[in-house]
Order: structure tokens, then C-alpha cells, then sequence
């Protein structure tokens, strides 16, 4: 583990600008938190994880009729179950 080296500060100037820098890239760090849990929120929607397939599967059924359209939600719900 490697020791921290010690700062000498010799003005209060100095100590400010080090608080501020440190503000900042507190912020900077919250901001990035908030992004990547955003982000992750995001992807664990019902609509992003099963994608467009559930949709396409309806369009398709949709074109079908009578017993065409019967046999194959029977075999969606099948495969699904």
C-alpha cells in the first residue's frame, strides 16, 4: 500500500483551491452515479429486456386468420409456458 504524501499548504488561497477541486470532483462523481443508475434503470425495463420480438410475433399473427391464427398462439403460448 502505497503512504499518502503529505501537503503543506502555505496560504489560505491554496487550501480553498483544493476544497473547490474537491467539490467539484465530488460532484463530477455524483453526476456519473446518477448516469450509470439511470442507465441501469433503464435497461432492466420489461420493453428492453424482452426486446421487439413480442411485437414482431403480433404483426406476424396479425396477417393470420381463423385457424391459422389459433395454431400458432397456441404454439407461442406453448413455447412461452
Amino acid at each position: 500500500m502505497k503512504a499518502e504524501k503529505t501537503k503543506i499548504y502555505y496560504t489560505y488561497n491554496q487550501i480553498n483551491r483544493d476544497l473547490e477541486i474537491h467539490k467539484v470532483e465530488k460532484e463530477l462523481a455524483y453526476q456519473k452515479f446518477l448516469r450509470s443508475l439511470d442507465e441501469t434503470k433503464d435497461s432492466l425495463e420489461i420493453k428492453n429486456i424482452i426486446g421487439d420480438t413480442p411485437q414482431k410475433a403480433m404483426n406476424i399473427l396479425s396477417m393470420l386468420s381463423g385457424p391459422l391464427k389459433s395454431a400458432a398462439l397456441t404454439f407461442l403460448f406453448k413455447k412461452i409456458l
